[in-house]
């Protein structure tokens, strides 16, 4: 089956981004009115727990990543069978992986008076608190997890999204109307499982409407079921690199420099983040379109699509940096008042940390459409390992920039690095991988002075509050689009990506 891969894409990405758009305005919201009702060590326990269970999630071993990626071949073979027994497997090892998680936070529970470093609210059991959390990993676990992946398998991330927009809008009601009339955390944290339920719910009606022919029956072929157990091995390591970055960030603030220093720093992560949600909408919404193409298309032809595709993505990517670059501080200014501001430094670090997360993005989603997990094992561990040493190390010299900065040196060895050079040399074994590193040098470089320009066109404008916030908004959206077209427009990537972009604007047009 070849799918619609550019009308899929286009299809997920108008529903991902609203999707996304609610995922960002509601919390804030929430962080907002928890900052100022409740105060900032309630966020940072918040903070806290939600990085523990990030870790504790590491047991759930990336099985869902691993049958996404094997339920590609089938779907494009038409191999009900296969999909069958996939969806099969798929729920049964979730159920182990759900009481696997739940022992290792039992076990946890013992280290959390460390963790808090003592700055626990009064009127709060943390043990409460994380029990739910805990309860809140265990439903994800069991609750139809194999329907959202074949769903997402199938390139329809517009129905996982549509899904979520309901939820998101129910539970940050509920968090928002419980902190204003109640000002009780418990209810704000009850929430998060009842809503949890709700999604399982709507996801199983959702499934049964458009997927209802594929049942879980049947088992797997034992090379299926070999290779899925090979690549679970490099998922794992590759989740805990991942996993580690904000996690084990959060952990050694909250140790180190305390609750209400994690909260402060969770509210820079949090604007970076929203914003790394916004290009995840997209690098989520063309991910079964390159699994269907890795699956059907020539090396050649995919290195191509990848090259034009990172290419636009790099742009979107410096035009966010741009803004970040010059809106940070005055945004925190407004949002949390300049007592719970970092250093403009701290502005500039978080700016360089989301365009390196970034720059590996499409590489990564073509590394996991063709399954290299178990290739990158290695440098997963060495980045995780890299990134908690260089925690340790930093936090004591450098403070909270410290963490940032160990995050980025790690990333961009481990990650970035070496996995395009896995990358080339198990998939895009004809092609250079010395030019792709050269377009990554040149894009850093235009995108660093393009920012630096942004920035003193900027720094001019003196009023302060939403006037100059919005003056200073106008200046970073216009002034980088400007300068890339100056420098692109006449540029062989530029002609390469505009067919790209005509067939989705094509898309829109014809209302495909």
């Amino acid at each position: 089956m070849r799918l619609d891969r550019v009308g899929n894409t286009k299809r997920n990405i108008i529903v991902g981004e609203l999707d996304r758009f609610l995922g960002i305005i509601l919390p804030f919201i929430v962080r907002t009115m928890m900052i100022h009702v409740l105060g900032a060590e309630y966020l940072g326990l918040t903070s806290l727990f939600y990085s523990i269970v990030q870790m504790l999630n590491l047991a759930e071993m990336g099985f869902g990543s691993a049958i996404i990626y094997s339920m590609y071949k089938p779907i494009a073979d038409n191999d009900s069978k296969a999909i069958n027994a996939l969806l099969k497997f798929y729920a049964v090892v979730y159920r182990v992986v759900g009481i696997v998680i739940t022992v290792i936070g039992l076990l946890v529970i013992p280290f959390l008076p460390i963790l808090t470093k003592k700055e626990v609210p009064a009127d709060i059991s943390v043990y409460v608190v994380y029990a739910i959390f805990l309860v809140n990993s265990f439903l994800n676990c069991v609750l139809f997890p194999n329907r959202r992946a074949l769903i997402s398998a199938f390139q329809r991330e517009d129905i996982n999204s549509n899904m979520h927009i309901i939820v998101q809008i129910l539970m940050y009601g509920l968090q928002i109307i419980g902190i204003i009339l109640t000002k009780n955390y418990y209810l704000y944290v009850l929430t998060i499982p009842v809503l949890t339920v709700t999604y399982a719910l709507l996801c199983k009606w959702q499934f049964d409407k458009h997927f209802g022919i594929y049942k879980e029956e049947g088992e797997l072929d034992d090379d299926i079921r070999a290779d899925i157990k090979k690549q679970v091995v490099g998922l794992t390591v590759r989740r805990l690199a991942t996993y580690s970055r904000n996690a084990f960030d959060s952990m050694f603030v909250s140790a180190y420099l305390g609750l209400k220093m994690n909260g402060i720093y969770g509210n820079y992560y949090y604007v970076m983040d929203s914003v790394v949600m916004i290009m995840a909408v997209i690098r989520t919404a063309m991910a079964g379109g390159v699994g269907n193409s890795i699956a059907l298309e020539s090396e050649e032809k995919n290195v191509q699509d990848m090259h034009r595709i990172n290419f636009l993505f790099m742009l979107m990517a410096g035009w966010c940096t741009a803004c970040l670059l010059c809106l940070y501080q005055p945004f925190m200014e407004i949002w949390v008042g300049k007592k719970m501001q970092l250093p403009f430094y701290m502005a500039v670090a978080f700016a360089a940390y989301f365009y390196i997360l970034k720059m590996g993005d499409i590489r990564s989603l073509y590394a996991e459409s063709v399954g290299i997990w178990w290739n990158t094992r290695y440098i997963s561990i060495a980045e995780a390992a890299a990134n908690i040493v260089l925690n340790w190390v930093f936090i004591k010299n450098f403070g909270v920039l410290g963490i940032v900065l160990a995050t980025m040196i790690s990333y961009f060895i481990f990650n970035f690095i070496g996995g395009a050079i896995i990358l080339y040399r198990c998939y895009f074994k004809n092609n250079s991988l010395s030019e792709y590193f050269l377009k990554h040098v040149r894009y850093i470089i235009i995108t660093a002075c393009i920012c630096t320009i942004t920035y003193l066109i900027t720094v001019p404008v003196t009023l302060c509050g939403i006037p100059g916030f919005l003056i200073k908004a106008v200046i970073s959206a216009a002034v980088p689009v400007i300068l890339y077209l100056i420098v692109y427009c006449r540029t062989e990537e530029f002609k390469n990506a505009m067919p790209l972009i005509r067939g989705l604007m094509r898309q829109k047009r014809d209302g495909k």
